[in-house]
C-alpha cells in the first residue's frame, strides 16, 4: 500500500473487532500505511472526526431529525468528538460511546433497540484500520442499512484517504 492508498478488505484477523463478526448484517474495513509517528488511537479518531465534511454533518442533521420521528435517538454531530483529556469506558465521544481504549486500538459503540454499531480505530504498526461491525436486532434495523451501507462503504475511506494525506 502506498501512503496516499486506502484498501477496502475484510478486517485484519488481528482486527479488535474479530469477535464480533459472527452473525453480523454489516462489516466494512479499511486500511492505510501512513506515519503513525506516535500517534494513539484517540488522536487518530479525533483525527478522523476532524475530517468530516460540513456536508455529511447536514446529512448526519437529517438523519437525526427524521429518525427522532421513528423512534431513533438523535446521534449528535460526527464532528463533535470532545476534547476530553483522559476519557474512559463508557463516556460519549461524538455520536459514540467509548468501550476500550489502549495507545493502538479505539472501539466505539452505539447501540439502541434497533441496531447496534461497533467502529474500531486500530494501529498496526504504521497502518492505520478503520472497521465497522453492525449486528441490527430487527426489521426497521434492516431497513435503516440498506441506504447507511452503501454510503458509509464511500465515505469512510474517503475520510481515511484525507487522513493520511493530512499525517504525510
Amino acid at each position: 500500500m502506498s501512503s496516499a492508498s486506502v484498501v477496502s478488505r475484510p478486517p485484519t484477523a488481528c482486527s479488535v473487532l474479530r469477535a464480533q463478526l459472527p452473525g453480523a448484517d454489516f462489516v466494512h474495513a479499511c486500511q492505510a500505511t501512513t506515519r503513525r509517528d506516535g500517534r494513539s488511537a484517540l488522536q487518530a479518531y479525533r483525527d478522523m472526526a476532524a475530517t468530516i465534511p460540513g456536508w455529511f454533518d447536514g446529512l448526519m442533521a437529517l438523519r437525526n431529525r427524521g429518525m427522532r420521528l421513528l423512534g431513533m435517538k438523535h446521534l449528535g454531530s460526527l464532528r463533535a468528538v470532545q476534547d476530553v483529556e483522559d476519557p474512559q469506558p463508557g463516556q460519549r465521544l461524538g455520536i459514540f460511546t467509548l468501550q476500550s481504549l489502549d495507545d493502538d486500538a479505539i472501539v466505539l459503540e452505539d447501540d439502541d433497540r434497533h441496531l447496534r454499531v461497533q467502529l474500531a480505530l486500530q494501529w498496526q504498526g504504521d497502518v492505520l484500520e478503520v472497521a465497522t461491525v453492525v449486528h441490527t436486532h430487527n426489521a426497521f434495523g434492516r431497513v435503516y442499512m440498506l441506504p447507511v451501507a452503501p454510503v458509509h462503504r464511500l465515505i469512510v475511506p474517503h475520510l481515511l484517504k484525507r487522513q493520511v494525506q493530512l499525517y504525510r
